[in-house]
């Protein structure tokens, strides 16, 4: 399997996981030509002899499944800080905040799962989002993220913030977190603009296979809307490459590259 994206802070602390060296603030800027350019802090160095990100990974399969029973993404009524398992296909994009400038910061990764599959009365929207920082892969620049969601690129950062200084808990209502806060009707209006977007632009023929772990967000699941949406921060994501395609189906992932620098 190809990683995708890797949250190596995530995956230590929220599995109580030593990271392989002392913490120290580093500053840190890396360059991913032609499309990306992440500049940021890295909160532990890199030891003499890391260990892999595929064999953390796989450690963290493990401990995942032994000590917090994560559900499939489609369960209805998840909670936030609930653990999940996801394997549909998705596209992915960076992007960055509406009134900003690149760098693009943040990553999402969107899918969708039709009406009457995999036991769904309706349409099931789903979306990661994370840092770019934790990218293992080249991804399409799409610049804004769209207006009025300020708050949710601000969300989005302020988790990856959190876990940096080892708060590990979202709150139950997610305008808690931002020094603005708005009603959680519009916070769900504009996650599922953004995911609309991103669906509409990138059709299920053009997206890839990705499976892995996340957390909960929010659950948006309102009794006379047209569809559900999930969305949740991924602990990691990996590629999973089908040795036959059906027919008529294109596996492809738009825009993703092999990166050699995995720091």
């Amino acid at each position: 399997m190809d990683l995708v994206y890797v949250s190596e802070r995530k995956i230590y602390g929220r599995l109580g996981m030593r990271p392989p060296a002392t913490q120290s603030g580093v500053q840190a800027s890396v360059k991913v030509p032609p499309l990306i350019e992440v500049s940021g802090n890295r909160t532990w160095e890199e030891p003499a002899d890391p260990m892999a990100p595929h064999v953390l990974v796989e450690k963290a399969k493990r401990t995942i499944e032994r000590r917090f029973a994560p559900v499939p993404f489609t369960t209805r009524n998840l909670q936030a800080n609930q653990w999940i398992s996801f394997d549909l296909d998705m596209a992915q994009v960076a992007v960055h905040e509406d009134s900003g400038r690149p760098p693009e910061d943040v990553a999402l990764f969107v899918g969708q799962v039709v009406a009457e599959t995999r036991g769904q009365p309706r349409d099931l929207e789903f979306m990661l989002c994370g840092s770019v920082q934790h990218l293992r892969t080249q991804v399409c620049a799409e610049g804004r993220m769209g207006s009025d969601t300020t708050w949710l690129h601000d969300l989005i950062l302020e988790v990856e913030r959190r876990e940096e200084n080892g708060l590990n808990v979202v709150p139950e209502f997610l305008n808690e977190l931002m020094p603005y806060r708005r009603s959680e009707a519009l916070i769900e209006e504009a996650a599922f603009g953004v995911q609309g977007w991103i669906g509409r632009k990138y059709p299920p023929s053009t997206r890839g296979r990705l499976r892995g772990h996340a957390i909960v967000l929010m659950d948006v699941d309102r009794p006379r809307g047209p569809s559900r949406l999930v969305l949740a921060t991924p602990l990691y994501v990996e590629a999973v490459h089908e040795p036959e395609p059906r027919p008529g189906r294109r596996i492809a992932f738009p825009g993703i590259r092999r990166r050699t620098n995995t720091s």
